[in-house]
C-alpha cells in the first residue's frame, strides 16, 4: 500500500496541519505557510517538511511556489478532525460547564484519540440533554450538585411538554420551513419537498425526515443558512430551505 492510499496513517501533530489549512480555506480560500505557522506556532521549516508529507499522501496539493489547497480526500479528512473538535468542545462547554478557553485546549488534546463510535455516543448524549424534557439543563446550572425535588423538575418537565407541544402543532399547522427558523434554534426535519434529484443531494448531505438541524446563522447576504447537522456544518441556499417543513424541538 503507498502512503497515497493510507491517508488514515497520520500523527495527531498531521491531523493540527490538516485543520488549520481546512480553517484557512474556509476563511480566505487558501492556506499559507507563514499563516499556518502563526496559526499552529511553529517555524516555517516545520511547515514545509509537514506539508510535503500530507502532500505525497495525497490530502493537500503543495508546491513550495503555490498556495496550499485540501484535495477532495483531504477535505473528507479535515472534516471529521474539525466534526470530532466541536462535538467535544461542545460537551466540555455545554455539559461540564468548562470555560470556553479550557474546553477548547481540552478539546485539542482530545480530538485525536477517539473512535467514531464515540464520537456518535456524545452526539446522541449531547441531543438527550438538549431535548430530553425532564430538565437536564438544572444538573448543569448547579454543576452536577444533587437535587432532592423530583417534584419540581417534573412539574416543570410537564410545563416544558405542553409548550413544546403547542409549538410544534402551532409549527405544522403553519407549514413551518427551515427557512423560518430563527438562528440559535434547533429544529426537527419532518417532510422534504421537491424532485427526487433534489431530495438525494440533501439527504448526501444529512438532511433527510427525522434529522434534528441547528441553525447556526444567516448570512449577511440573507440568502443562505449556516446549519448544523450530527457536528457537520452545511450552507443551505434559502430558497431550498423553503421546501424543508420542520418543527421546532
Amino acid at each position: 500500500m503507498s502512503l497515497s492510499d493510507a491517508p488514515t496513517i497520520l500523527t495527531s501533530a498531521m491531523e493540527d496541519y490538516l485543520e488549520v489549512i481546512y480553517h484557512l480555506e474556509q476563511e480566505s480560500r487558501i492556506a499559507r505557510v507563514r499563516d499556518i505557522a502563526k496559526r499552529l506556532g511553529v517555524k516555517m521549516s516545520s511547515v514545509s517538511s509537514a506539508l510535503k508529507i500530507l502532500g505525497t499522501r495525497g490530502l493537500i496539493r503543495y508546491d513550495p511556489h503555490q498556495f496550499i489547497t485540501l484535495t477532495e480526500k483531504g477535505i473528507v479528512r479535515a472534516r471529521e478532525i474539525v466534526r470530532k473538535h466541536e462535538i467535544l468542545k461542545r460537551f466540555l462547554a455545554s455539559v461540564l460547564q468548562i470555560d470556553d478557553s479550557v474546553a477548547e485546549d481540552n478539546a485539542c488534546r482530545i480530538e485525536h484519540y477517539l473512535d467514531p463510535e464515540v464520537i456518535n455516543k456524545l452526539i446522541r448524549f449531547l441531543e438527550f440533554v438538549q431535548t430530553c424534557p425532564v430538565d437536564q439543563s438544572r444538573w448543569m446550572e448547579i454543576n452536577a450538585e444533587s437535587c432532592h425535588d423530583c417534584l419540581v423538575c417534573l412539574e416543570q418537565a410537564r410545563q416544558r411538554i405542553n409548550a413544546r407541544t403547542i409549538a410544534q402543532r402551532a409549527a405544522l399547522e403553519d407549514g413551518m420551513t427551515l427557512a423560518e427558523a430563527a438562528p440559535g434554534t434547533r429544529v426537527v426535519i419532518q417532510q422534504i419537498q421537491g424532485l427526487e434529484d433534489f431530495r438525494e443531494n440533501l439527504g448526501q448531505a444529512g438532511l433527510s425526515e427525522g434529522v434534528t438541524v441547528e441553525i447556526e446563522s444567516h448570512k449577511e447576504s440573507n440568502r443562505d443558512l449556516n446549519l448544523n447537522i450530527n457536528g457537520y456544518h452545511v450552507t443551505m441556499n434559502k430558497h431550498d430551505a423553503t421546501k424543508i417543513f420542520v418543527k421546532p424541538v
